[in-house]
């Protein structure tokens, strides 16, 4: 069983992304090359449509503004001292003259650790997940890109399906097109190869799910 396929029924991707966005640096990774080891697809499809702290920075003044607005603004302001002093001179930019002296004030007074500081990344993004997931912030109107479309997860397996059909076509068809016997029977055979792989593999799967939960 993959990670991802309590997932695949609708809404799973949201949820999955959600779980994911909410975890520090190192369970992070952790979970992440798990899925790209399993389920190469899914994994691109995250990284594409996941939100981080310098991914929200990045966005126009009217969503920062919206987001300033809506989420825990000590927990923002906390999550702005993970940026290099260029990244947030350039944030600052974007911000009226009003909220400029209001964040900066702010961000001076504070002196937070460095898990006090990832905690409060975390809790930004969250927070700005559930702002789009609300309606309140559109993706349309900050990155079209973002957006997660209705039957996004078929639609991930049917991508997996066809890159995955892609990469035996040419090898079962001869140069004309015709239907290659002898290329078709080493494939059996590969494929034949790979099943028996697959069960001696089986058993470690286990261990293998053992240690995602004590990643979780």
């Amino acid at each position: 069983m993959a990670m991802v396929d309590r997932y695949k029924k609708s809404g799973g991707f949201v949820q999955l992304l959600q779980v994911i966005e909410t975890l520090g640096p190192k369970k992070q990774e952790q979970f992440m090359n798990i899925i790209r080891e399993e389920t190469p697809n899914w994994s691109a499809a995250i990284q594409n449509k996941m939100l981080t702290f310098d991914r929200i920075t990045s966005w126009n003044s009217e969503a920062l503004l919206e987001i300033i607005a809506n989420v825990n603004t000590l927990a923002f302001v906390t999550a702005l001292k993970s940026m290099t002093p260029e990244k947030y001179n350039l944030f600052c930019e974007k911000l009226s003259s009003q909220e400029r002296r209001k964040i900066e004030q702010q961000f001076n007074d504070i002196s937070p650790d460095l898990n006090q500081i990832s905690s409060c990344v975390m809790k930004v993004v969250s927070e700005t997940r559930t702002l789009f997931i609300n309606g309140t912030l559109k993706f349309d109107k900050i990155d079209i890109a973002l957006s997660i479309p209705e039957n996004f997860e078929t639609n991930i397996e049917s991508a997996g399906a066809a890159s995955t059909a892609d990469s035996i076509k040419p090898s079962a068809l001869g140069a004309a097109g015709s239907v290659d016997m002898d290329q078709l029977k080493r494939k059996y055979v590969e494929l034949n190869q790979q099943l028996v792989q697959l069960k001696k593999e089986n058993s470690a799967m286990k261990d293998k799910l053992d240690r995602i939960k004590k990643i979780a």
